[in-house]
């Protein structure tokens, strides 16, 4: 499969912090293949909306789907530097 076939779609995605601040709620989503852009403002959720979709944080409810391959490089980086 190449990555011209990937596909995310999110259906009726929820997600709250555990001090309950909602991030998500009811959050439709669906993304063909090619490059995507996500903007918004700062603490709207987006690296949380893609933390969902790579799998790192889990919905409250609803699904992600993803077919195809997905590139997540995180927004921080730790450097592990015992490794050769």
């Amino acid at each position: 499969m190449s990555s011209a076939d990937t596909h995310i779609s999110c259906t009726s995605l929820s997600f709250s912090w555990p001090d309950g601040s909602e991030v998500l709620t009811d959050f439709d989503l669906a993304v063909g293949p090619g490059r995507t852009g996500l903007i918004g403002l700062n603490g709207c959720g987006k690296s949380t909306l893609l933390r969902l979709i790579a799998g790192e944080l889990t919905p409250a409810s609803g699904t992600v789907r993803i077919r195809g391959e997905v590139g997540h490089l995180p927004q921080s980086v730790v450097l592990e530097t015992a490794l050769r």
